[in-house]
């Protein structure tokens, strides 16, 4: 039980930094603005057009501000979806990733300059008199892919508790279908489909196939979530059970996964045997076929 008093104090302890983060960075004024950020891309390595578009909660003008290069005009009038197509060929480059601002104006006339985001562009470097080479971005696109599916594949390290014995376990469960919204004021899926595995030491069920479907509650002043599943499992030797979840998020965690805590109940109809697992893992949809409507 000492291992679960471990758990639980770290897991207070995150919920309460993750807490006073949200409340030292909101807005002191009643109407806080916030930035939904859809596109931001470069065309090609030949047409080298800036791509942005972003929505905000509030209705605001709007401009970008692209660090060593300007600030460039996007809204001049009140609006709460914002557009842009910046041309940027006449400007050299020298680093793959730059950065820029977003500053908006509030309709009483406050200027209000968001947190920087950053764009790839590929950088010319010479290599021979009169020749050119074009560095790519794929080793940078493929160093995060590998990393996010790294991530996505760690097992969230797990507490079983069964006739009154603690042991040590290892659960994932991986999104494959999620269905949600196309509105940029969504962060989360509606619903997803998974399949994982879990393991329990020592446990009455060692080794196990899980599956079923979990629905997301979004916190939006919290940016979190409160998920509640349904599902089955097996061994394929005779032991079958079912099983139902409450989960909650609270630390986002490389602006992608969702850190959360998780309580199944799971029950064998078979022998009666149940037992509790309590989990500690990261969520993301990004790997999973998204249906948006």
């Amino acid at each position: 039980m000492k291992l679960f008093q471990l758990l639980l104090l770290i897991v207070l302890l995150s919920i309460n930094f993750s807490i006073a983060q949200e409340e030292d960075t909101m807005d002191e004024t009643t109407d806080s603005l916030e930035i939904y950020l859809i596109d931001n891309y470069i065309k090609s390595e030949n047409d080298k057009v800036l791509v942005l578009s972003w929505m905000t909660n509030l209705q605001v003008k709007s401009k970008v501000e692209i660090k060593d290069i300007g600030i460039f005009n996007v809204s001049d009038s009140l609006t709460d979806f914002h557009q842009a197509k910046i041309d940027l060929n006449n400007y050299t480059f020298t680093k793959e990733e730059n950065f820029f601002r977003i500053i908006s104006e509030l309709e009483d006339g406050t200027q209000i300059t968001s947190d920087e985001y950053s764009f790839l562009v590929p950088v010319e470097t010479s290599t021979q008199p009169g020749e050119k080479q074009i560095k790519t971005s794929s080793s940078y696109y493929l160093y995060n892919f590998l990393l996010g599916t790294t991530f996505w594949l760690i097992p969230s390290p797990s507490l079983a508790i069964e006739n009154d014995q603690t042991k040590f376990g290892l659960i994932k469960d991986l999104p494959l279908l999620s269905i949600g919204s196309s509105s940029a004021y969504k962060n989360f899926p509606y619903f997803y489909f998974y399949l994982g595995y879990s393991h329990i030491s020592q446990g009455y069920v060692k080794n196990s196939l899980r599956f079923g479907g979990k629905y997301l509650y979004e916190i939006r002043d919290l940016k979190h979530f409160v998920s509640f599943g349904i599902g089955g499992f097996s061994n394929f030797k005779g032991k079958n059970g079912l099983s139902t979840e409450l989960s909650f998020s609270f630390l986002k965690v490389l602006n992608t996964f969702e850190m959360f805590i998780a309580y199944s109940y799971n029950y064998l109809p078979a022998s009666k045997n149940k037992f509790h697992l309590i989990s500690l893992g990261l969520f993301t949809s990004s790997f999973s076929i998204n249906l948006n409507y």
